[in-house]
């Protein structure tokens, strides 16, 4: 682009456009310099492919013989394996055809005087561009002709270092439509057109203005600098996710390694006879370990993809307001718009589903005493993934409407009393578990209100928490004891029942890591799986119902009261209490679940309403009034975008109603 914001095209009808892109290393993202071509043919610079390579088999420089292909993953082997990896990037032949087009390239990024041309001398460098005539001129030409014919014009001195003639200026962009220049922008619609476009297209719109002018508007509201700013803050955003990513791969690889070790230990005490055993148990773990590493990579790459093109807006913004490149400079405003909504859709995404995962070598204690009785065993590998809270920006809570997906009776036949569903689940293949505490059952829905099975059970039904996909836990209020129930091919099936130590009655539940936290009246106390029970704290009030968060690991608890200035809501972390919510919007707290992005939902059984709060409470809003149909709310369960609420009101104890956010 020339000085002062004109364009001039050169042509070559010599021949053809050679796509530029073409030239550029997927990797540095710069043109190609010493291309070097692997067997998939993608071509990259050797230096860095030699750091890819490095880079890439940190983990196993010792015994990798291979290494993916940085753009199509293939696995690629080097001429030579057992050369040092810093080498094998040269071992690769260099792509003579892009060194050519390279030098091709730079070499059509000249430009010569047109009269000298026409007469013949095609290598006489310009030095002079004519705004108003559109052609190049050297001295001698421009007194000779120019200057006898034109008077007044504008030009432009094309003069580069060393007496080369450097190409200034870009091709015009022009409307595919019309061929013509795109000097009108329609605010309307956000589009670029020319002036046949403007006319025909868009007469009936309100602001139709030149791409100088918008440029300018841009400007004067700073919204280019706004825009800025949030790419900048994206960019850190996306630097704190890759560290994240980074720091989770450096933990499963001293994850492998500390397992590889144990199975060595074990192997050396039990002696020859577990070659095989162990053999299979490593391969296992390095094949888990290769998955999940594979899995971060690809996020890393999606981040690292996104970071790269920011970057490049960011660059290529600022030197097109420096040019003032109107057209560019519109173009990569939406372009950096278009990559902050990738950057929340992709946040919104991973927070979804991001989880911390571990690798651990179970090993069975009577092995190590080396009974023969006991089967010969390597172990077992297990893998534990959690739920975990991602680094970046977080809307205080998500502006969503709320949808009634289905509303159904839980009233079955043979229920001799109306129901009273103090426990709710919604799994994630939309069935819905509930407790009927008055008919002492535990009952299956579909979401669409379909009765899929009964269970009858000794005690009353209180609290529910959700153990697997298919796995529920229930306290029983009347009785020391926890019911742990599997729903498979629509069936209930009671899998074991856990007895309390200390006669404790569970009123609320909810699992933590291999045990659960249960509420009974007033006190918190952790339970074992084989039913051991200690006491953590004990609350201002009754507690009838808990929940806990699996990201942050924060256990939330209501408190039924409607005493004004009484702690409603409360959370439990690392054991320090903080009170979140008091009496006020909500009035008797009863049901609380937390959603996958940390959100606390819990029932206002006077207040008539379900209530929606950040997860420190700082931000709190009615998600649910008695407009909507909830009347003294019970219980409720999120799953994804979707929750179910039980009702305790007299002529609606029977309903439990289905939700949708949008």
């Amino acid at each position: 682009m020339a000085e002062g914001g004109s364009s001039h095209e050169v042509s070559d009808t010599s021949r053809p456009e050679f796509d530029s892109y073409l030239l550029d290393c997927p990797i540095c993202l710069e043109q190609l310099h010493q291309p070097k071509s692997l067997p998939c043919l993608h071509s990259f610079c050797q230096e860095c492919l030699s750091t890819f390579i490095t880079k890439d088999l940190s983990g196993n420089m010792a015994s990798a013989t291979a290494f993916p292909c940085p753009v199509c993953r293939k696995m690629t082997h080097p001429v030579n394996a057992a050369e040092n990896k810093d080498k094998w990037a040269q071992q690769f032949p260099t792509n003579k055809l892009v060194k050519d087009q390279v030098k091709d390239v730079t070499a059509r990024e000249l430009t010569f005087c047109k009269p000298c041309e026409k007469k013949g001398n095609t290598k006489t460098p310009a030095t002079i561009w004519c705004k108003t005539c559109n052609v190049l001129f050297c001295d001698t030409c421009k007194l000779e002709y120019h200057d006898l014919i034109h008077e007044g014009c504008e030009t432009v001195d094309v003069t580069g270092k060393g007496g080369m003639v450097q190409r200034q200026v870009t091709k015009q962009v022009r409307c595919e439509k019309h061929t013509e220049k795109m000097d009108y922008y329609c605010e309307d619609h956000q589009i670029l057109g020319c002036s046949r476009c403007i006319t025909i297209d868009h007469r009936r719109c309100e602001v139709v203005t030149t791409t100088q002018e918008y440029c300018d508007k841009l400007k004067k509201e700073s919204r280019l600098d706004d825009l800025k700013t949030s790419l900048k803050k994206t960019t850190e955003a996306i630097e704190l996710l890759i560290k994240e990513f980074g720091e989770q791969l450096q933990t499963l690889l001293e994850d492998q390694d500390t397992g590889l070790k144990s199975l060595a230990d074990l192997r050396q005490r039990i002696d020859t006879r577990l070659d095989a055993m162990q053999k299979n148990s490593t391969d296992e773990l390095i094949a888990t370990y290769k998955e999940e590493k594979d899995n971060l990579e690809m996020s890393m790459q999606k981040c690292e993809r996104l970071m790269f093109s920011i970057q490049n807006t960011i660059e290529s913004s600022g030197t097109a307001i420096q040019k003032n490149d109107t057209v560019d400079t519109i173009l990569l405003f939406q372009r950096g718009q278009a990559e902050v909504k990738s950057y929340e859709d992709l946040i919104t995404e991973m927070r979804k589903k991001f989880t911390t995962v571990r690798i651990k070598h179970s090993v069975d204690p009577n092995l190590l005493t080396l009974d023969k009785d006991i089967p010969l065993s390597m172990g077992k590998i297990k893998i534990e993934k959690n739920l975990n809270s991602l680094s970046g920006p977080k809307s205080p809570l998500s502006k969503c409407g709320v949808t009634e997906v289905s509303k159904f009776c839980i009233k079955c036949p043979s229920d001799v009393l109306n129901c009273h569903a103090p426990g709710v689940v919604y799994l994630p293949d939309d069935h819905i578990v509930v407790g009927d505490y008055n008919n002492k059952k535990i009952k299956l829905f579909t979401v669409s209100g379909k009765c899929e099975d009964v269970m009858k059970v000794s005690g009353k039904p209180h609290d529910m928490c959700l153990l697997d996909d298919n796995t529920v836990a229930v306290a029983n209020y009347d009785a020391s004891v926890i019911y742990v129930i599997k729903v498979e091919s629509s069936k209930l099936s009671l899998m074991s029942e856990i007895k309390l130590s200390q006669n404790i009655t569970p009123w609320g539940i909810t699992t933590t890591g291999d045990g659960f936290t249960v509420s009974s009246k007033g006190d918190l106390y952790n339970v074992q799986q084989n039913g051991n029970t200690q006491h953590i704290q004990t609350c201002s009030s009754q507690c009838y119902h808990l929940v806990s968060d699996p990201r942050t690991r924060h256990l939330y608890g209501s408190q039924p009261t409607s005493t004004s200035g009484r702690v409603a809501v409360f959370r439990l972390s690392d054991g320090t209490r903080t009170d979140m919510a008091t009496v006020g919007v909500l009035k008797e707290a009863f049901g609380v679940d937390v959603d996958g992005e940390g959100n606390v939902y819990v029932c206002g059984r006077e207040s008539n309403n379900v209530v929606q709060m950040s997860e420190e409470g700082a931000h709190v809003r009615e998600l649910l009034t008695s407009s909507d149909g909830v009347v003294s709310p019970r219980a409720m369960s999120v799953c994804g975008n979707k929750f179910v609420v039980t009702n305790q009101s007299i002529g609606n104890q029977n309903n439990v109603h289905v939700f949708q956010l949008s």
